[in-house]
């Protein structure tokens, strides 16, 4: 079984990723960016999608999406046990597809395509609440990936196997600490970077590039052409881990040098 998670920085249905997405032959892709989607990916899979949105709360140009050999069998409600959060799921429904699919072989999977933007919750709607208990201990905001995390939290079963992947907007060579100790200067400076990923592994995942590779590996080039931080994600449940054959990324000299994408896909092998 293979399994990528990809920002396809708004492909168009002519855009060559698609023929690229084809090659990789996944059984289950978890997109970001989407611009449009060619036919010929719609006959091979089925597929769930719907319009990210933009910090104002208006429609963004592209959407986040779930494709599978197989079927989306139905989706999964994700709900936090804070109201507050329930709030921001329904603002941010673009933005996280959980589904429950099927492949061909009968194997079922639950699965979360995230997209996470680059600003944070708009202090306005959370002003005079508590949101502490959710919020990173390191960072003044709260971001989308605190919001998937507190409705993970509730949801997530460690006897079903969950597959949870997708543009972050936030790797930990951000992070201050990871800055001084590998000695990295310019470039953004935030906070709370290695919480998201600590967060993830305690309710049950792996995140599979960082584990089988056992080194932090770049999924983005930034706009100074640098190519030094980890965007994207692909987290699965511990048992579904131990059956990984292997993890890494696509090409760079393809991807980034014909400017197809600024993220690189994360392809991933497991048994069955």
């Amino acid at each position: 079984m293979r399994i990528i998670t990809w920002n396809l920085h708004g492909a168009k249905k002519d855009s060559e990723v698609w023929k690229i997405l084809l090659e990789i032959k996944p059984d289950i892709a978890l997109l970001q960016e989407v611009g449009s989607m060619p036919n010929e990916v719609q006959n091979v899979f089925d597929v769930i999608s719907r319009i990210a949105i933009y910090k104002t709360g208006r429609p963004q140009g592209f959407s986040t999406a779930v494709l599978v050999k197989g079927k989306v069998i139905e989706e999964i409600n994700l709900k936090s046990d804070h109201e507050w959060v329930n709030n921001e799921l329904k603002f941010f429904k673009g933005n996280f597809i959980a589904c429950k699919v099927e492949l061909p072989n009968h194997e079922r999977f639950n699965v979360v395509s995230v997209y996470s933007p680059a600003w944070p919750v708009d202090k306005n709607r959370i002003k005079d609440i508590d949101v502490s208990d959710v919020k990173l201990t390191k960072n003044p905001n709260a971001w989308a990936t605190e919001i998937i995390w507190s409705a993970l939290k509730n949801t997530v079963s460690g006897n079903d196997r969950w597959i949870v992947g997708g543009d972050y907007n936030s790797s930990e060579t951000f992070d201050r600490d990871y800055q001084i100790k590998h000695g990295l200067k310019g470039g953004l400076v935030s906070e709370g970077n290695k919480e998201i990923h600590d967060r993830m592994y305690a309710l049950g995942f792996k995140e599979c590039l960082l584990e089988y590779n056992k080194k932090l590996t770049p999924t983005y080039m930034h706009t100074n052409k640098k190519i030094v931080h980890q965007l994207d994600h692909l987290y699965v449940s511990e048992k579904l881990f131990s059956e990984i054959l292997n993890c890494n990324v696509g090409d760079q000299s393809t991807i980034f040098g014909k400017f197809l994408s600024d993220h690189l896909p994360i392809i991933a092998d497991f048994k069955g």
